[in-house]
């Protein structure tokens, strides 16, 4: 079952793309998290401009607060990037395009993730923006569906 309805589907798409361009930062430490938290923000906007809703006063709180609150899980996503330098026998070069890889697919399903979310969150009664990070935090935890890999690859294909 789809969870991003086809008139968000520009707006997810674009954010999909954005996120994994700014993967290759990621080589940098965690200054892609910067440019993610900024992706999340204007999609947060655009999705609200688009469900007419006034859901969430302040998006750029929203966003850093719940990049804030998957740290452990995107710090996880880092380790497994830089781990890509560990393997035996793997050059640099290798190792780089393989960590960049691992930095786009996180940074893209949580994307993906946080843009369902927020659809969801659009078509619910008002809420705290401290309620709403909670919902994106709890959300975000969870590890990928074969459903949701199946979304975002058609999403990417549109």
């Amino acid at each position: 079952m789809a969870r991003i309805p086809s008139k968000y589907i520009p707006i997810v798409k674009t954010a999909l793309i954005a996120s994994a361009a700014i993967s290759p930062l990621g080589l940098l430490g965690s200054i892609d998290a910067v440019g993610v938290g900024a992706v999340w923000t204007t999609m947060f906007i655009a999705i609200r401009e688009k469900a007419n809703s006034t859901l969430g006063g302040d998006p750029k709180r929203i966003a850093v607060a719940v990049a804030t609150g998957i740290a452990r899980y995107y710090l996880g996503c880092k380790a497994a990037t830089f781990a890509c330098f560990c393997i035996p026998g793997v050059g640099p070069i290798i190792a780089a395009i393989a960590a960049m890889g691992v930095s786009a697919v996180c940074n893209i399903y949580f994307t993906y993730s946080f843009a369902a979310t927020s659809i969801e969150l659009m078509n619910k009664s008002h809420y705290s923006d401290d309620d709403i990070i909670g919902m994106f935090i709890e959300q975000l935890k969870r590890l990928p569906s074969k459903d949701e890999v199946k979304e975002i690859a058609a999403i990417y294909n549109s």
